[in-house]
């Protein structure tokens, strides 16, 4: 088992301190551009709660397209890498969703669910619009988290390795083939309730969700989750410890597993917020999201003139280049010939006659 995966994990702390700095910067950057009418910041919890209202939605749209679960896993983690150093101020959350998937679909070779359906089934099929800013954050998406394309475990897999290895010593396992596939579902279901509904999969390893997941889908089905000490996720516990020799990390495992156990036995999607309360949150996006987009477009053009500008000045180059070898080529050809010249007219000339003509 696998306790840390650098680069990837956060303390509550740092993300707390990431996510202020990209709100801040967000927010300079509405100040220093001079708006006709600029809208009013999002404010740090604002964001949150937006980012979180479309991580609850991301496994909805996979549902919708069929798509498989190792493509929900892969999205989502993209999704929560993208806003730890972005601010759903500047990128809407709802395109930054259905970024994650289209390129979760193609990390994961899924061929079979393009942009196009992607769209489709979730209303926004003749939007030319959307599928525009949707291919436009891509790369941005890419970048931000780092281009870490690789998500590894997956639960579905992850999920199975650890039953079959808790078969034996954990009490409350599934007698029937069929219970265990019923524990396996509700064990996955955990697992992207949690993460969709918090930023778990920033904090903790995936290893220690998944063992989780397991271990509460367990309590629920033996019925003994009640019973301290008697709950299968202890034998899991105790099982999964036995792998450390040093006493430190099995107490860092039990420690972060206890606090997961929690976390997934307390998980509610609930925002705290009414309809009214959010649709003021995502009004007040929306003109974030409208100012961002002209600063955008001003940004690609000055991009796009100073390309234009370097391509100009290396043409330009290349044209004086050329035109200093030709001169340069005409010039020695000017003095080879002027030394052939030179050289025939300083030459004797001699008529021989025929050789019978010539006297004995």
């Amino acid at each position: 088992m696998v306790l840390e995966e650098p680069g990837e994990l956060f303390s509550k702390e740092a993300l707390e301190h990431a996510q202020e700095a990209a709100n801040e910067r967000a927010a300079q950057v509405l100040r220093e551009h001079k708006l006709r009418d600029p809208p009013r910041p999002l404010s740090l919890s604002q964001g949150v709660q937006l980012v979180n209202f479309y991580g609850q939605k991301l496994p909805e749209l996979c549902k919708l397209c069929s798509a498989p679960s190792e493509v929900c896993w892969t999205a989502l983690v993209f999704f929560r890498r993208f806003y730890a150093a972005a601010s759903a101020m500047e990128f809407d959350p709802a395109t930054t969703m259905y970024a994650a998937v289209h390129v979760a679909c193609k990390i994961e070779e899924v061929r079979e669910i393009t942009l196009d359906r992607l769209l489709e089934v979730s209303g926004f099929g003749e939007d030319a619009a959307m599928k525009t800013k949707v291919t436009d954050l891509e790369l941005e998406l890419l970048e931000r988290i780092g281009f870490r394309l690789l998500v590894e475990p997956k639960p579905g897999a992850a999920l199975r390795v650890l039953a079959e290895d808790s078969r034996e010593r954990v009490p409350g396992f599934p007698l029937s083939q069929e219970a265990l596939q019923e524990l396996l579902a509700r064990a996955e279901s955990l697992v992207f309730e949690l993460c969709a509904c918090s930023h778990a999969v920033l904090h903790y390893p995936a290893s220690i969700i998944f063992s989780a997941a397991w271990g509460t889908a367990l309590d629920e089905g033996s019925g003994l989750d009640r019973q301290p000490g008697a709950a299968p996720s202890c034998a899991l516990l105790a099982m999964l410890a036995e792998t450390f020799k040093d006493p430190a990390d099995r107490e860092a495992l039990s420690s972060l597993l206890k606090e997961v156990l929690k976390a997934m036995k307390q998980v509610s999607c609930e925002t705290g917020l009414g309809k009214a309360a959010m649709q003021d949150i995502a009004k007040i996006a929306r003109k974030c999201h409208r100012a961002f987009g002209f600063i955008h477009d001003e940004r690609k053009q000055r991009h796009e003139a100073h390309r234009k500008e370097r391509k100009r000045r290396r043409n330009d180059l290349k044209d004086k280049e050329a035109t200093m070898f030709r001169i340069a080529d005409f010039a020695d050809l000017k003095q080879k010939a002027q030394a052939l010249q030179s050289h025939a007219m300083d030459e004797d000339f001699v008529i021989h006659g025929p050789r019978d003509m010539e006297e004995d």
